[in-house]
């Protein structure tokens, strides 16, 4: 089985494509688009010099080029993310739903992507300061059936092959909380796989000190989230194997005035940081001030300085959960994002475990 191993890439932030290896990657996702009158636009641009359009028009044949070193790689534009507004309302009508649907496959085809990738942070619920409505629930499966329908059309148009069909992806949340907001079955069966954001677990208004992306649960903290618990309540709600990707972090989260012994205990509130795991390798570790730990129970390390606490993955913990998804029968992994480690530590580390 060909796994999938899919990138986001933040594009307000710098990064060299050339150094990225296209070969190992099946999915790159370019993160965002936006949500603006009930349709697809550009991001803001992350060169100053250039406009919202034309940097858009000079990265995305950027990312073409990525294709003459694996002409496999699927480009995908992924429109939203944390705090994107603007989903409620155009899922809300029939008409809405058919604008932003239009939308979307006008954008892909300018720009040449081979898919979309939603990022809806999250229906039904507004804990990212968006729009939320109840009816969000039943809507977010109507508006993905109508971008469904349109891609299949435009995909036999171009009488595309089996491999080449445009693609339609979502990123989900990880706990109980999303799948309230969601019809998760009928959502399934709408996307050709579904990213599952297992990172984030302790969060940037955590107040004590807490893994945030653990492959399974920490003793010391029984009831809390893990990728693991992830991957089986969406198997308990009808989502199959073959449709989840399993989602890896590339940045750590802090939380400062955590006294010993660091793990689960309490923090300053809001003193919440992140770091990328560039940083992490590059600049924490070497200082000497940071004491690696490592959970056997969660099989995530963690960094203690006396008073700072670091969650994060590194080659170590990103391999086990490469092997977890092959061991598990799962479509792939995923990772945010690639300019957090563009030494390619993870990626390679995932990559080399994922395959079967």
């Amino acid at each position: 089985m060909s796994r999938i191993l899919l990138a986001y890439l933040a594009t307000w932030q710098p990064f060299d494509l050339t150094a990225l290896p296209a070969e190992k990657l099946t999915h790159l996702c370019y993160a965002f688009a936006k949500v603006v009158d009930g349709q697809v636009v550009v991001q803001k641009s992350g060169d100053p010099t250039l406009s919202d359009e034309a940097y858009c028009q000079q990265l995305c044949a950027q990312l073409q080029q990525l294709k003459l070193r694996n002409p496999q790689l699927k480009i995908l534009i992924s429109v939203g993310g944390w705090s994107a507004d603007g989903f409620s309302d155009a899922a809300l009508t029939p008409e809405s739903r058919e604008l932003f649907s239009q939308s979307v496959l006008q954008f892909i085809q300018r720009y040449q992507f081979d898919g979309v990738d939603l990022d809806w942070e999250y229906p039904s619920n507004d804990m990212a300061s968006i729009k939320a409505r109840p009816e969000d629930k039943q809507n977010f499966t109507l508006m993905l059936a109508s971008i469904r329908q349109h891609l299949d059309a435009q995909s036999e148009r171009e009488q595309r092959a089996s491999q080449d069909l445009y693609l339609l992806t979502i990123a989900a949340g990880a706990g109980q909380y999303y799948l309230d907001g969601v019809e998760l079955p009928q959502v399934a069966a709408q996307c050709d796989f579904i990213n599952l954001m297992t990172y984030d677990f302790y969060n940037g208004w955590a107040t004590n000190a807490g893994h945030h992306a653990n492959l399974y649960t920490a003793a010391h903290d029984p009831d809390a989230d893990s990728a693991d618990r992830a991957v089986r309540l969406y198997l308990a709600n009808g989502v199959s194997a073959d449709k989840i990707v399993l989602g890896c972090p590339f940045y750590g989260r802090s939380l400062r005035g955590v006294a010993a012994p660091g793990l689960g205990a309490a923090g300053t509130p809001k003193s919440n940081g992140t770091y990328s795991y560039q940083q992490i390798a590059t600049e924490l570790l070497p200082s000497g001030r940071y004491i690696r730990h490592w959970d056997a129970a969660a099989q995530v390390p963690w960094l203690y300085s006396g008073d700072e606490f670091i969650s994060y993955e590194d080659a170590e913990s990103i391999a086990l959960k490469g092997q977890y998804v092959q061991q598990h029968g799962l479509a792939g992994a995923m990772f945010w994002e690639y300019t957090e480690d563009q030494s390619n530590t993870l990626l390679n580390a995932l990559w080399e475990n994922i395959q079967s």
